[in-house]
């Protein structure tokens, strides 16, 4: 992944912890632009908006799926950081 991508990911996900959910579909939209290959990352963190407008809370099954979506490594660190 793209260096710019990863850290707009990492964006992405921490604004889901806090619920910023702007935040987060601004940022995994730069993801996608800069990598297209992003595309069950970008459903993982829109779904998980979507949970936060209705619910307001990401449910561990949707970040479970997101954990999936970035796979091992980094990004994988910082899901396990942010979930709550």
């Amino acid at each position: 992944m793209d260096a710019k991508a990863q850290a707009f990911v990492e964006e992405a996900i921490r604004a889901v912890a806090r619920q910023d959910v702007a935040g987060a579909r601004t940022a995994v939209a730069e993801a996608y632009d800069a990598d297209h290959s992003l595309g069950a990352v970008a459903d993982a963190i829109y779904f998980a908006c979507s949970q936060i407008e209705e619910d307001g809370r990401v449910t561990t099954s949707t970040w479970n799926t997101l954990a999936d979506a970035v796979g091992p490594g980094h990004l994988l660190a910082v899901i396990e950081e942010s979930r709550s």
